[in-house]
């Protein structure tokens, strides 16, 4: 275990709060979204999803199984080719979740439980859709998780399922920006104007629509595969070649600074996008960026664990775009 005294802790704390606000920030700019990205239809998972739900729709109990993870993976991806439709400019994004359950046998999922869930699952979805009220709107993306859970009655799995509608409502437009920023959420600017939004508001509006723009090479719909989300923590890039963070961080908990600054948003702005090129998945889309402000999280730094950060929690969610020519089940 190593030990450390107490001056040489605060010396390390006081290096990190000025590395805050002191860090060296390189001349970044920001690409406008003018240009497009013709996408081929997928055929080859049209024709996997679609062999898929046939089996699925047909199978006998006692019949095929196929594990965990492979169903979590095709009933996700099914149900993104059933009901997603993300052609469409969009502002606004509404979430809503949906649990079901599955029954399993030894960690394994017979396929005629999982058309029960499936069927449900369908049901539900339409529901929610219909349910939604938002201008110009579709499915977007549609996000599956199997969580297990205990039962008496057997062994049983809870199937989260998120729904994410989209939609094109009146929205604001501050991809050109250059005010400084609150870091709390909707907390508006340092000069105390446009409260409702913040620099996590801004920094989502700035990385989400700098995204190429999509479509379809024969027109069709896109619908996403592979659905996921990356996190990040700000608080988790501590760079001590440069002596600072790379995203938002804040070691006092008691006063955070006034303002971020318009530079250093963009410092931010850039690293969040260099985190997204270092995940691997390049044939993946972001689509939809989430920043939150959270409180009093602990962090290790160069092996010192620190209790009492300000940060941002950055979500990335992102999944493979496809073209198809089927249409969705809701329109």
């Amino acid at each position: 275990m190593k030990k450390f005294s107490i001056i040489s802790i605060f010396v390390m704390v006081a290096a990190i709060v000025v590395a805050v606000v002191s860090c060296k920030k390189d001349s970044i700019q920001q690409t406008t979204n003018n240009t497009e990205q013709s996408l081929q239809n997928s055929d080859n998972m049209d024709e996997y999803l679609m062999a898929f739900k046939k089996k699925l729709l047909s199978a006998e109990k006692g019949g095929e199984t196929i594990s965990l993870e492979q169903a979590q993976r095709d009933l996700g991806n099914l149900l993104n080719f059933d009901f997603g439709d993300a052609n469409y400019a969009t502002n606004v994004l509404q979430y809503d979740t949906i649990h079901l359950q599955l029954t399993t046998t030894n960690g394994m999922v017979d396929l005629s439980q999982l058309a029960v869930t499936y069927n449900n699952a369908v049901d539900e979805i339409t529901e929610t859709y219909h349910n939604v009220n938002l201008p110009e709107k579709s499915v977007y993306t549609i996000f599956c998780k199997f969580n297990e859970t205990e039962s008496k009655d057997g062994e049983t799995d809870d199937v989260e399922i998120v729904v994410v509608t989209r939609g094109l409502g009146i929205g604001f437009n501050f991809f050109y920006d250059t005010l400084d920023w609150k870091p709390q959420n909707h907390a508006g600017t340092c000069d105390g104007q446009h409260y409702g939004y913040g620099g996590p508001e801004v920094m989502e509006y700035w990385i989400k629509h700098a995204q190429l723009h999509m479509d379809c090479e024969n027109g069709g719909r896109i619908y996403f595969t592979e659905v996921g989300v990356w996190t990040i923590r700000g608080c988790d890039t501590y760079d001590p070649a440069n002596n600072c963070f790379k995203i938002y961080t804040s070691i006092d908990p008691s006063h955070d600074p006034d303002c971020i600054t318009h530079d250093v948003m963009l410092y931010y702005y850039s690293n969040i996008n260099a985190y997204r090129n270092q995940q691997g998945a390049l044939d993946h889309e972001i689509t939809s960026v989430i920043i939150r402000y959270i409180g009093v999280v602990s962090c290790n730094i160069n092996g010192f664990l620190y209790q009492h950060f300000n940060t941002w929690r950055v979500n990335l969610e992102h999944g493979k775009p496809n073209c198809t020519e089927s249409h969705p089940i809701v329109d």
